[in-house]
């Protein structure tokens, strides 16, 4: 799993940013003490301090490379200038916060481990350089204090460089993690949905063939004047709707609960949304459905009447959940063209949202779209329709399903786009 450090990914620049900047601004520092008070010439101190102070940044991408170039840039300056009476040496104090920002750079990018080997590496070349320039020890130039004071910072600035690193990395593997949940939840409500569809298209094509398999083995006997023929012909489509129901059965039979735990229930119609709908308005949310009078008399797929009611049970358990104590408008209609059914489930404003306004979601991504929202496109686009959710002008919210009739229309792979935004009313 990749650890997040400052590093890589979005912060990348703003950390190179900033340690540019601060570079800089050290190296501003350190000109004019080296010059003014040590009596560096200026070439010189440029020539040493510039890279040093470029190497903050460097040692986010080229973490040895930039220590180098630190430990060379302060064995050069305090090689170069005489120990001063009342001054820091062997390194100035912008040298020193130079120094102490390389190691908590490194703490925090690369872990204490390299930061602690870089710290002792530079109090071991601290007193090398002591060892060789020093000639009076305990004198106010023998450097040992400025020595002290550096290891004593750097080393707090190792040990909170460790700690952000180890809870920037711990809360990067939380945030994975979480995001691994959310798909993996979001995955098996889609499994989950398309196992319930399967199951209802099981019992409606089971109904279906059975009705076939009867009539065709049953016409010889309630039709005494048909020809041997048509008999021996209704005879093989008998046998080619058993033969149908074994193969489905075997596909998707393993899809139902085994033992006396798989529900026996009807499949749901049209003719079953009057008391959905009462059965909603008992629970406390007034809800009133419409329904196309076209629709009584045309002969609607059975399927299509059981993902219709699925649509409509679905947009009001989420209005009841999403925008409690708010009405609910359902409206079940033929389209004008009459090949497909179109249903619109609308809620106004509620004045205590459940759910808070949000960013669009869109319903064709599984990994956000609430499961409300997967068995709703699941079921539109398995007949070839679409599904959209979002929010009304003047407030409320809108869920719309259309679901063609005609059983050779494609499956879609797509829906359009129409975005659904999750807030108050949303579905989920």
């Amino acid at each position: 799993m990749a650890v997040t450090r400052p590093d890589d990914r979005a912060p990348a620049r703003s950390w190179t940013a900033g340690t540019a900047i601060a570079g800089i601004l050290l190296v501003l520092l350190q000109l004019p003490t080296t010059t003014g008070v040590y009596g560096l010439p200026f070439t010189a101190a440029l020539l040493i301090h510039l890279p040093q102070g470029l190497a903050l940044p460097l040692a986010l991408r080229r973490p040895l490379l930039a220590t180098a170039v630190q430990f060379v840039a302060a064995a050069a300056t305090a090689l170069a200038v005489d120990p001063v009476d009342g001054h820091a040496w062997p390194l100035t104090v912008p040298g020193v916060l130079l120094l102490v920002a390389h190691v908590g750079l490194l703490a925090v990018s690369r872990g204490w481990r390299p930061a602690a080997l870089v710290w002792g590496a530079s109090l071991l070349g601290l007193a090398c350089l002591m060892a060789v320039q020093v000639d009076e020890w305990g004198s106010e130039t023998a450097g040992d204090i400025t020595v002290v004071v550096y290891a004593a910072s750097a080393l707090l600035v190792l040990m909170a460089g460790s700690v952000w690193q180890q809870r920037s990395r711990l809360a990067g593997e939380l945030s994975a993690a979480q995001r691994d949940v959310a798909v993996e939840q979001a995955r098996r409500a889609l499994v989950e949905e398309r196992t319930r569809i399967a199951r209802e298209l099981h019992d409606v094509v089971a109904h279906t063939m059975s009705v076939v398999h009867m009539q065709a083995s049953t016409a010889r006997f309630r039709l005494p004047d048909l020809g041997p023929e048509a008999a021996a012909e209704l005879q093989q489509i008998a046998g080619s709707a058993k033969a149908a129901m074994a193969e489905m059965r075997q596909l998707l039979g393993v899809l139902r609960d085994d033992g006396a735990n798989a529900p026996v229930t009807p499949t749901p119609t049209l003719p079953d949304l009057p008391e959905l709908v009462a059965g909603t308005a008992r629970g406390g949310t007034a809800a009133r459905l419409t329904v196309d009078p076209a629709l009584v008399t045309r002969e609607v797929p059975e399927i299509v009447q059981a993902a219709a009611y699925r649509v409509v049970q679905e947009a009001l358990s989420n209005v009841v959940r999403h925008a409690p104590g708010a009405p609910a408008t359902v409206d079940v209609r033929l389209a004008p063209e009459g090949h497909a059914i179109e249903l619109t489930v609308t809620n106004p404003p509620t004045a205590s949202p459940v759910a808070q306004p949000g960013a669009g979601m869109d319903l064709r991504d599984p990994t956000r779209a609430r499961h409300g929202l997967i068995g709703i496109r699941e079921r539109a686009t398995l007949l070839g329709g679409w599904s959209s959710a979002g929010p009304v002008p003047g407030g409320g919210w809108q869920v719309d399903a259309h679901l063609p009739l005609a059983a050779e229309v494609p499956v879609a792979t797509d829906l359009p786009d129409r975005g659904v935004a999750a807030g108050p009313g949303a579905v989920s």
